[in-house]
């Protein structure tokens, strides 16, 4: 049986926010933290409503990875773009937590949660490559590059699922 990081056991996920967006836009100090977390057509300095509306949170499903106490945590995207796949996008991470295994635990509710609401065949997500500690975890949970961006600055990566 694999050890799980204490976290595992007290945090979960729910339907995010506006409040929850609110937080998240206040770990993003920069327009270039806001176009890496959230893509290029995100405006700065963001605001929670119109950010709201321009990451499509009322026709995607966003969630919130919380504690036991209701503190926010994590936060990240599922979207559908293509057929038979997920999207996890807008992935960010409190930053007094990060670099304890939560971003494992965040993950692992994402894809949980896609693989109920949708049964894809397969996972996707882009990544900045010089994002050091995002690329080694999600290369841990499988996910493979399958395109390279901008002379090698940004990847698409994908994890198949396995049909049990």
């Amino acid at each position: 049986m694999a050890i799980r990081p204490i976290y595992e056991a007290k945090m979960h996920l729910k339907p995010a926010t506006l409040q929850d967006l609110q937080t998240v836009l206040t770990w993003i100090t920069s327009p270039e933290d806001l176009k890496r977390w959230g893509g290029p057509l995100l405006t700065w300095p963001p605001q929670a409503e119109q950010t709201w509306q321009q990451i499509e949170a009322p026709t995607h499903k966003v969630f919130a990875l919380v504690d036991d106490a209701g503190e926010l945590a994590g936060f990240g995207q599922t979207l559908l773009r293509e057929e038979n796949g997920v999207h996890l996008g807008r992935i960010i991470l409190s930053p007094a937590l990060r670099g304890q295994g939560v971003g494992r635990v965040l993950m692992r509710h994402l894809i949980e949660k896609g693989s109920a609401l949708y049964h894809p065949k397969y996972f996707s997500l882009y990544v900045y490559r010089d994002n050091l500690p995002a690329v080694k975890l999600y290369q841990s949970m499988g996910f493979i590059v399958t395109e390279s961006y901008g002379e090698d600055i940004s990847c698409r990566m994908e994890l198949k699922v396995e049909k049990e």
